[in-house]
């Protein structure tokens, strides 16, 4: 199976890190991400009490994901991601959809999120873009669909094995490949054997859009199944579809050292968006307030991650647009890029 990049990008597994390394160029050495897209959800007044999370709202409110990946393109984002983080053929399946329906729902994520660039860039269109926009397909983990909490341990029990999760992410991939994002996002890995998953998917699916990996620690050395992260980003280096490596939904005060950790194996492109520093309660599925760190101190360790070599930045649950904007202001002023005015 051939992926289609809306973004016009090099078709060949080689060319995966180069690639995001020519968008990271063309957005003068620095990309922005976009932030939490459940946080923003909920504050539109979604009820993502469900355990599809997000995606939820690809069945029954697709105006308000439309609507959030806007916010985040005017507060300055390159890049934003799809709401199919948690959205899987099983778990639609769960709901009473077909096979078929439920492919069409994650088509429907990428298309939303196409639609919000194309209706971006013609309410700008008399202004130039400085910086390319990309959309990324998500995918969660395994642990993301069963929504359990295990998407932050990474313990699977019997079903962590190699084959079942290669079988249970196999047609999920497949199908957002086809949808024509211009990335996979592979998000919030919690085990080695799940990054393991994914490059052999990529191998055998002949997925010919770039990936990233992204992990998450609670410790700032390991990933949060005990893992280590050299080893989870050795693994993700090797594989030549895989284009950026980095960190997601992990406190801001860790990524200083994850990021001097993953340039101990890779050259790639790294990629940071923690989350806001707030603790999760796996038990009560919700995020203990108070815990986390103001949208300025979040902003303050940027330029020490640039300094470090990250040059995809963002935010992860908890952060919102404002906390975007906040960082592409950090990083237009640090580099001096023209672009185009955040609000």
């Amino acid at each position: 199976m051939v992926g289609k990049s809306a973004g016009g990008v090099e078709e060949g597994g080689t060319a995966a890190a180069a690639a995001v390394r020519r968008w990271v160029e063309a957005g003068g050495g620095r990309l922005v991400m976009d932030g939490g897209l459940a946080t923003e959800l909920e504050a539109s007044g979604a009820d993502l009490n469900d355990p599809l999370w997000s995606a939820k709202c690809l069945l029954s409110s697709p105006h308000l994901i439309r609507k959030v990946h806007l916010d985040y393109l005017e507060a300055g984002a390159n890049i934003i991601i799809t709401a199919s983080y948690q959205a899987t053929i099983q778990g639609f399946e769960s709901k009473g959809f077909s096979k078929e329906q439920s492919e069409e729902l994650l088509t429907k994520s990428v298309e939303i999120a196409c639609e919000a660039r194309e209706m971006f860039l013609k309410e700008h269109s008399d202004r130039p873009m400085q910086h390319p926009i990309l959309v990324a397909a998500s995918i969660g983990s395994y642990g993301a669909y069963l929504a359990d909490g295990s998407e932050y341990s990474g313990d699977y029990g019997e079903a962590g094995t190699l084959q079942f999760l290669k079988d249970f992410h196999r047609q999920r991939l497949e199908v957002l490949a086809e949808a024509g994002p211009d990335l996979i996002a592979f998000e919030t890995i919690p085990n080695k054997l799940e990054a393991q998953a994914y490059v052999e998917l990529l191998e055998e699916c002949n997925i010919n859009i770039p990936a990233w990996f992204s992990f998450n620690s609670k410790d700032g050395v390991h990933i949060v199944s005990g893992d280590s992260l050299i080893e989870c980003a050795t693994i993700a280096n090797a594989c030549s579809k895989v284009g950026a490596v980095g960190i997601n939904c992990t406190p801001p005060r860790f990524i200083h050292g994850l990021i001097l950790s993953i340039r101990k194996v890779t050259d790639k492109p790294i990629l940071i968006y923690p989350n806001s520093g707030e603790r999760y309660d796996a038990e009560k599925k919700e995020w203990v307030e108070s815990t986390g760190v103001s949208d300025g101190d979040f902003v303050s360790y940027v330029n020490e991650w640039c300094k470090d070599g990250a040059v995809l930045i963002g935010g992860c649950c908890r952060t919102t647009p404002n906390t975007i904007k906040a960082i592409s202001r950090s990083l237009n002023q640090r580099h001096s890029v023209p672009h185009l005015p955040v609000a």
